[in-house]
C-alpha cells in the first residue's frame, strides 16, 4: 500500500499564498512519487503518461489551494457557525468536488488518447485513491462540526470559586 506522507500540513488559520503554494508543491512531489509506484508504464507510453500527468497537476494545482482554503474556512467557522455559513461552505465544497471530478474525467480522456485505456485507467485509479487518502488524512485533523458540538455538550460545567 502506498502512503502519502502529509505530516506538517495541518491547517493553520490564514495560510499565506506562499505557504499554500509550498504545501501544494510538497504534496505534488509526494503525490508524483506515489503515482510512479501505482502506475506501471514504460517505453513511449511512459513519456506520454508523464507529459499528460504534468499537465493535469498544473491544471489542478489551483483546486488544491481552493481545498486548503475551504478547510481553513471550515475550521474558522466552527466558532460562529450559522445556517448561512454552513450552506455557503457546503455549496463551495460541492462546486470544488464537481470541478475536480470534471478535471479528472478530462485528463482521463487525454491520457487514454496519449497512451491507451489501461494506462488511463491506472491514472484514474491512482488519482482517485490518492485524493481519497489525502482527504481522509486532512479530515482526520479536523473534527466534524457535530463532533465538536458533542464534545462541548459533554464537557462538565466547571464552577468557579469566589
Amino acid at each position: 500500500m502506498v502512503l502519502l506522507f502529509v505530516s506538517g500540513t495541518a491547517i493553520h488559520a490564514q495560510t499565506s499564498d506562499a505557504e499554500a503554494e509550498a504545501i501544494v508543491n510538497l504534496l505534488g512531489v509526494q503525490k508524483r512519487e506515489a503515482v510512479a509506484q501505482l502506475v506501471q508504464v514504460s517505453g513511449k507510453d511512459s513519456i506520454a503518461f508523464w507529459k499528460v500527468y504534468d499537465e493535469y497537476e498544473k491544471a489542478t494545482a489551483k483546486w488544491a489551494k481552493v481545498r486548503l482554503g475551504l478547510y481553513e474556512r471550515t475550521a474558522a467557522a466552527y466558532g460562529n457557525m450559522t445556517p448561512t455559513i454552513a450552506d455557503s461552505l457546503a455549496s463551495k465544497f460541492f462546486v470544488q468536488r464537481a470541478e475536480q471530478e470534471k478535471s479528472l474525467e478530462t485528463y482521463y480522456k487525454k491520457m487514454k488518447a496519449a497512451t491507451n485505456p489501461v494506462v488511463a485507467f491506472m491514472f484514474y485509479q491512482s488519482e482517485t485513491y490518492l485524493l481519497t487518502h489525502l482527504r481522509s488524512q486532512i479530515m482526520a485533523q479536523i473534527p466534524t462540526y457535530g463532533q465538536l458540538l458533542k464534545v462541548i455538550k459533554d464537557q462538565p460545567i466547571q464552577q468557579t470559586k469566589n
